[in-house]
């Protein structure tokens, strides 16, 4: 075994069980905080991926605080109400601060910098992060928030925790039957170690997973509606993951962070699993 392997050996066994705990033990007050915290972890790795100008600190301020004011709010507010409100608000007041930050961000040159070749570039710039921001705060706050939205449905708990064995299932099986096996990549220009084979041999692991999972925990659940419900994420879950290395690659960063050893940052960790809860979140929405 590879001392990275054991490494994310190591922090699964220590994370893994406070994951369950918070979700199972401690209603809907643990799901809040857990989606709080995934959030604050991504968020600000996204930051330093995103925010590369002089004020690059004040607008990962900015960023956490308003994630931190989101939480509250759908915490407090139906998930419905909550999330129409909180998808408005923050864009309004970010375009307003980055707005009133461009003086500082030029150093009071004046209009004759800002005309510039260097000044319109580093417009540009601002207005780019700006529009990051934007896309940030759904990738990496209103997709995590979405954990409560499904622990208030019936057996909410145990679909939520259904979530998570079949993304972290289909990664593992992804891994060692890629491994294993693999010969034909997946999509080479962005992730050139994934497979194929492994993608197959993820899916097949999440479903007999998650059919177990369900026996015991969502007996009324048909196998015919949980095998489909578990292809679906594993393949969501691989898009999350493809799309959190096209940022990397784009920022050329071998990984997110480095808080969760062996495992990388909160992006690399919970990559598939946001990609995964809106979804989720629309199939007990419709159809369960």
């Amino acid at each position: 075994m590879s001392q990275n392997l054991k490494l994310r050996v190591l922090t699964a066994l220590v994370g893994v069980p406070v994951i369950l705990a918070l979700l199972t033990m401690m209603g809907i007050e643990g799901v809040a905080f857990l989606s709080w915290v995934v959030s604050m972890g991504m968020l600000y790795e996204y930051c330093r991926m995103c925010f590369n100008l002089e004020d690059s600190r004040q607008k990962t301020v900015l960023a956490l605080a308003a994630n931190t004011f989101i939480h509250a709010f759908n915490y407090v507010i139906p998930t419905g109400l909550g999330l129409s409100f909180i998808t408005v608000v923050p864009s309004f007041v970010f375009f307003t601060v980055f707005l009133f930050m461009v003086p500082r961000l030029f150093h009071y040159k004046g209009k004759e910098f800002l005309n510039t070749n260097e000044g319109v570039a580093v417009l540009r710039s601002h207005v780019q992060e700006l529009m990051a921001l934007c896309f940030g705060m759904i990738y990496c706050v209103i997709f995590p928030i979405l954990m409560v939205g499904i622990r208030e449905f019936s057996d909410g708990q145990h679909w939520l925790i259904l979530t998570l064995i079949i993304i972290w299932a289909s990664d593992s099986f992804a891994y060692f039957v890629g491994l294993r096996f693999g010969k034909h990549r997946l999509y080479e220009t962005i992730s050139p170690k994934k497979s194929w084979e492994g993608a197959f041999g993820g899916a097949l692991g999440a479903v007999l997973l998650s059919v177990l999972y369900s026996r015991f925990f969502l007996p009324r659940e048909s196998i015919y509606f949980i095998v489909p419900v578990a292809m679906i994420l594993s393949a969501v879950g691989i898009i999350g993951d493809l799309a959190e290395s096209l940022l990397k690659r784009a920022f050329q960063m071998k990984d997110s962070g480095s808080i969760l050893p062996g495992h990388g940052g909160f992006l690399d960790r919970f990559d598939g699993v946001v990609f995964a809860l809106p979804v989720m979140y629309g199939i007990l929405r419709f159809f369960a």
